[in-house]
């Protein structure tokens, strides 16, 4: 007697975007460019059909939108211990761009596919400044408080912090494609901006 067929458990809209992320990370591993990459091979990575993958995302912009913000959870973890962190200026600074540094890498073809098609989506491009601003508010929010408690040289906080984010962002994206490596970019940009923000010791 052949045993019953087990039913098979329907995946969640989490476990279904969740699954739809990571194919499209799969697939972008592979150095497809996005713009390349069809709703239906997406799709079919993600074990669903093109009319299942619709009623989830309406196109395959917003699974990158998708993905990108769960990225961009884990950057702002990283500069969240510069943010609130306890310890010496260079220290902190240090530890929270090492760590989003590991991020950039770990999600290299991720992040490369956000700013591909900054370059062509005036939709994604307002959302991508969406997602920097975020941290440059953070920043902002973070150097006020360095300079009331009277750690900071005189700066103009909001440009400083506008300054910061997006020179992390392009360093990041660009000289890691240029080949160089983490140590020297983490140490660069940590001497940058220690001597930008903190007076030197004497």
């Amino acid at each position: 007697m052949s045993a019953k067929a087990q039913p098979v458990r329907r995946r969640n809209r989490d476990e279904v975007e969740g699954a739809v992320r990571e194919a499209l990370l799969r697939l972008l591993s592979k150095g497809r460019p996005f713009k390349d990459i069809t709703v239906d091979e997406l799709a079919r990575a993600a074990g669903l059909s093109r009319t299942a993958f619709y009623f989830y995302f309406p196109g395959k912009e917003q699974a990158l939108m998708s993905a990108a913000t769960e990225v961009t959870g884990e950057l702002f973890e990283r500069a969240d211990t510069w943010w609130h962190g306890a310890g010496p200026p260079e220290q902190l600074v240090r530890g929270a761009l090492d760590g989003i540094l590991q991020v950039y890498v770990e999600h290299a073809a991720l992040l490369r596919a956000t700013v591909e098609l900054t370059s062509y989506s005036q939709e994604f491009e307002d959302f991508y400044k969406g997602l920097l601003d975020r941290f440059v508010l953070a920043t902002a929010d973070h150097l006020r408080r360095e300079r009331d408690a009277g750690r900071l040289r005189p700066l103009d906080c909001d440009v400083v912090a506008e300054t910061l984010v997006w020179m992390a962002e392009r360093c990041n994206h660009i000289l890691i494609k240029q080949g160089r490596s983490p140590e020297e970019l983490v140490d660069a940009m940590t001497t940058v901006w220690v001597h930008a923000l903190y007076p030197d010791s004497t």
